[in-house]
């Protein structure tokens, strides 16, 4: 069934494949983006694409974009490199109220092992993976620690979230996607963007089994 989907995160390398996979399924989709003409032509001019330019604390344009008619929420959105601060987490703080008002029926946001759960169990390489992330990332680890706390903070009966957290991202194709936890024995490090795609857009549904839950995400 075609669904309304509203998308951060539009224009970044997941973002434009979700963008490309999302339209040819029949889905709409409802994007805020800081510059459009990062968009190809064919997603600008796509008459099932609603486009607003705008910053992530904008308030207007999170109010305009989540009143949009879209029922689906999905974030890509991350700090790019050199970014301080937490854009993201704060931006979500101010358009979560605004989702619960317009009866958002699901939401699905990227994070990372930067933000561990009580199902994780851990392990040497999730240690290495997040103090390397400490030292380079610049504010990285603080943006998808707050986010993933706040996400989870959410009554998933309120508000049907899933905080899909992602290792090192990789250009190949679509392949099986394992959701799991840290230490499981099952917890690969690397994911290809193209297999985030496919998963949300499996996933994006209120039948989803990780409804309430921050799986861990790998091929």
């Amino acid at each position: 069934m075609p669904e309304h989907i509203l998308l951060f995160g539009a224009t970044g390398g997941i973002g434009l494949l979700f963008c490309e996979a999302a339209l040819s399924q029949g889905h709409s989709l409802t994007l805020l983006v800081r510059n459009p003409g990062k968009l190809p032509s064919n997603i600008r001019t796509n008459t099932r694409v609603n486009i607003t330019e705008g910053q992530l604390n904008d308030e207007s344009a999170l109010q305009k974009v989540a009143s949009s008619g879209a029922s689906i929420f999905i974030s890509f959105a991350g700090p790019v490199a050199g970014s301080k601060g937490t854009a993201v987490t704060d931006c979500m703080k101010l358009l979560f109220p605004l989702l619960i008002a317009n009866n958002f029926k699901r939401v699905m946001v990227l994070g990372t092992p930067s933000y561990p759960t009580p199902e994780d169990k851990g392990g040497f390489k999730w240690r290495a993976t997040v103090a390397l992330v400490k030292v380079i990332g610049g504010s990285a680890y603080e943006e998808f620690h707050g986010l993933g706390k706040l996400v989870s903070s959410y009554n998933p009966r309120e508000l049907k979230w899933t905080l899909f957290r992602v290792p090192f991202l990789g250009n190949g194709d679509a392949a099986p996607v394992v959701a799991t936890y840290t230490g499981s024995g099952k917890d690969g490090l690397f994911l290809s963007r193209k297999s985030i795609v496919a998963w949300t857009l499996q996933e994006m549904g209120q039948d989803s089994e990780w409804i309430g839950k921050s799986p861990m995400l790998c091929n």
